[in-house]
């Protein structure tokens, strides 16, 4: 059975898992650990393989089964390029924005303990975003959202990543392109729906000893918390394939370990405050504490699709969003032709 860096030092002779496991017991998530489990058996030829002979020269291959785990890091890769793959195929061709939904870093911890909340903490950014286009421009956006759990050092960090088309559904089945995002108000509107998100579903104790945070939070953040959409730039479909893979990417990629001694590793990332690259070095307890946190609940959805990009009316929308291309193709043909300078002899 081959193996990765990940697995090595995960269940190698020093047994750091076990150990794990025995010291946290009664912490860890029943779905932590299945999870695992299913990651140190993955590709193993004991639990199955296909089987590929070649007609012509009869060389006989052996294909393990994989375990498709949500923490396995060979499965989320192979995930990360068919969901790329398949935005890249799919998603329509227009303009889209990929936007980014962050929170003060003093409410991180909150979220961590209430693990509960992380759905509607993905669903409230998709509705702010809808509602404002409703309201404002009279169309729904479609939207594909992603919830990240981790930062690049492995620090706990919920955010959301969110694939928005720039242009919706008007009523009447139309069309209709924009190019406005308000991020003064999203902003704004983003910070306001997560203070009221934590107070709303916390219990009067544990209100009472973190409203210092959620007061530094509003106080320490003036126009909102962080909301970011870049513009889009270069050919639609590659863009499309690269946000369709990093809303899928696992939290750590094999090639960012770079040493494992037995006892400590070291890993490189990327400090978002500096844009340099930087290298830390842990132990191997509290590398295994910090990624195992992000692995979601049992039938968690950590991506979502919403309006038209939900399998229940893709096909049909996909259909009228061709149709309106093509007359706007055909339109613009006209107005070339009509407005077309004359050449005199």
């Amino acid at each position: 059975m081959d193996t990765n860096i990940l697995r090595t030092l995960f269940f190698d002779h020093n047994k750091h898992w076990e150990k794990f496991k025995s010291k946290y017991d009664r912490l860890l998530r029943s779905n932590v650990i299945k999870e695992v489990e299913k990651f140190r058996d993955c590709g193993n030829p004991k639990n199955g393989f296909k089987l590929f002979v070649c007609e012509g020269c009869h060389d006989v291959k052996r294909v393990p089964y994989r375990c498709k785990g949500r923490f396995c890091t060979t499965c989320s890769c192979g995930e990360m390029e068919e969901r790329g793959r398949v935005l890249q195929d799919e998603v329509f061709q227009v303009n889209h924005r990929h936007m980014i939904f962050t929170i003060d870093k003093g409410l991180r911890d909150i979220f961590l303990k209430h693990r509960y909340l992380l759905k509607e903490f993905m669903d409230q950014a998709v509705r702010i975003v809808q509602n404002f286009f409703e309201k404002k421009m009279k169309v729904t956006p479609e939207v594909i959202a992603g919830l990240h759990t981790f930062g690049s050092r492995l620090n706990f960090n919920p955010h959301v990543h969110m694939l928005l088309t720039m242009g919706g559904m008007k009523e009447n089945g139309e069309w209709k392109t924009y190019n406005y995002i308000p991020f003064d108000l999203l902003r704004k509107q983003w910070q306001t729906v997560v203070l009221k998100l934590i107070r709303r579903n916390v219990s009067e104790k544990e209100k009472k000893r973190i409203q210092p945070l959620l007061q530094k939070a509003f106080s320490a953040n003036a126009k909102g918390f962080y909301v970011y959409a870049p513009k889009q730039r270069g050919n639609v479909k590659e863009q499309l394939k690269y946000i369709g893979r990093y809303i899928r990417r696992p939290a750590i990629s094999l090639g960012r370990i770079e040493e494992y001694d037995g006892q400590f590793v070291t890993f490189k990332y990327i400090d978002k405050t500096d844009g340099k690259e930087k290298r830390e070095t842990i132990s191997v307890e509290e590398f295994i504490g910090r990624l195992i946190r992000y692995i979601p609940d049992e039938n968690f959805k950590t991506i979502r699709y919403d309006e038209v990009y939900s399998r229940r009316i893709k096909k049909k929308a996909k259909e009228l969003v061709s149709i309106f291309q093509q007359t706007v193709g055909r339109n613009i043909v006209k107005i070339k032709r009509v407005m077309k300078k004359k050449r005199f002899l």
